[in-house]
């Protein structure tokens, strides 16, 4: 059974974070997108402390779609690191993971 994940990165222009929303759902690799912020990001990065503030943004899709969904970010990022997390939903709605199944392509 396929299931829900939550993949996570982050932009530094909210434009740029809109723009890999609506091409993954025009591509149907996520089935809903959220783009929030503007948060606070410390980090390493060249052997100092760096900080900034980004945009975070959370694509809902299909564990089996996970390395398209990574690849296809990778691609248009503009990071040359850009921050790729998923994590596996253990407990959604039956009617909700139907959605998500029904949005993405299979």
């Amino acid at each position: 059974m396929d299931s829900l994940i939550i993949i996570s990165t982050t932009f530094e222009q909210k434009e740029d974070g809109a723009r890999v929303a609506r091409l993954l759902l025009d591509e149907r690799l996520v089935a809903c997108a959220q783009l929030s912020g503007p948060i606070s990001s410390y980090y390493h990065w060249d052997d100092s402390i760096a900080d900034s503030i980004e945009f975070s943004l959370s694509l809902k899709t299909t564990d089996s779609l996970y390395t398209k969904v990574e690849t296809r970010i990778k691609d248009i990022h503009p990071y040359e690191l850009p921050e790729i997390i998923s994590q596996t939903v253990t407990h959604v709605s039956r009617e909700y993971m139907e959605w998500v199944k029904s949005e993405v392509v299979r």
